[in-house]
């Protein structure tokens, strides 16, 4: 039995924490560390969390907690914890969302069956205490799944829900970035599966809560926004060293385009994209969707039109030829 490290940033999630703790513990597999790290949260999170281990002492010795001297955000948290692991593979989950009971269990089995160094499960998401229907993992080749992450808002570019085999982190020199919090998942996902093996299993693992106010994926202001375009900066510089192939490059052209589309929308201009992710996009379709999209004396529906219908024929295209 391989063990396996559960990693959980914890920050305002008083109202969250217990039903996610009981989780983890109440989890079939047996060989699991659980890191828990404190980014000096404001409320009683900690004091809640310690009350339900305590209701867990066949589970006590395998906790530790981890606390920050001052508040350094969730990548930070991530990192901290991914370094403090010392299981064979690790698991990342949010402290306001929760774990089905066989997670591990069942993740666990594929990942030994296959040898994958990743297996995505299935996911449900809740709202107002209600679970909704299965959402399944991504069938199809790793390279297809990569290509439609990396152009954004195809597929989830989550870091939960899945299972990582640890020298991924370690042996790649990946991990999540101290002052990237919004696109902290898409900083890290995508650089462990350009050199990984997926699998997948057909259920749900993981309860993804999408009712919480206070989460990152709830707001967005200009310092998310830097956050957002230096995940992206890491991410293509990360895979113009990396595919050497250049299987990816036209999908990494997309994700620039995203990011001139997401200045555009939310910020109204791009010194902020331009600082910390410069876009560069070649051939004649690209910098036409760069244009127009950067032209403010265009209405943003037309501009946003084009950019949508090339995203469509390249995601058709990346179905039918990957």
């Amino acid at each position: 039995m391989m063990r396996v490290s559960i990693l959980v940033p914890v920050y305002g999630v008083e109202k969250y924490i217990e039903k996610c703790a009981e989780s983890l513990f109440c989890q079939s597999y047996e060989d699991i560390e659980y890191i828990f790290v404190d980014d000096c949260s404001p409320d009683r999170s900690i004091e809640v969390l310690r009350a339900t281990i305590a209701r867990f002492p066949q589970r006590e010795s395998q906790v530790r907690i981890i606390t920050h001297d001052v508040n350094r955000g969730l990548g930070a948290a991530r990192h901290t914890a991914t370094e403090a692991a010392t299981g064979h593979y690790v698991m990342h989950v949010d402290s306001d969302d929760y774990l089905m009971p066989q997670a591990v269990e069942h993740l666990c089995a594929k990942m030994e069956e296959t040898g994958a160094d990743v297996v995505d499960g299935g996911y449900v998401t809740v709202s107002d205490g209600n679970e909704s229907a299965l959402i399944p993992p991504f069938h199809g080749k790793k390279e297809t799944y990569l290509k439609l992450m990396l152009c954004q808002n195809i597929v989830f570019n989550r870091i939960w829900g899945r299972m990582y085999r640890h020298s991924l982190f370690t042996e790649g020199g990946i991990n999540s970035v101290e002052g990237v919090n919004y696109g902290e998942d898409y900083v890290v996902v995508p650089r462990l599966l350009l050199g990984a093996r997926r699998e997948y299993i057909d259920e749900a693992v993981y309860a993804y809560r999408d009712d919480n106010a206070t989460s990152y994926t709830h707001s967005i202001n200009e310092k998310h926004n830097r956050s957002f375009y230096r995940a992206h900066a890491l991410v293509n510089e990360y895979f113009t060293q990396h595919d050497t192939t250049g299987t990816y490059h036209t999908a990494l052209q997309m994700a620039m385009l995203a990011m001139v589309r997401h200045a555009r929308r939310y910020e109204g201009h791009f010194r902020n994209l331009d600082e910390l992710c410069p876009v560069k996009v070649k051939g004649l379709v690209p910098r036409m969707c760069n244009t127009l999209l950067r032209n403010r004396h265009l209405p943003l529906g037309f501009s946003n039109f084009v950019y949508l219908a090339v995203r469509r024929i390249y995601k058709e295209w990346i179905s039918v030829f990957s």
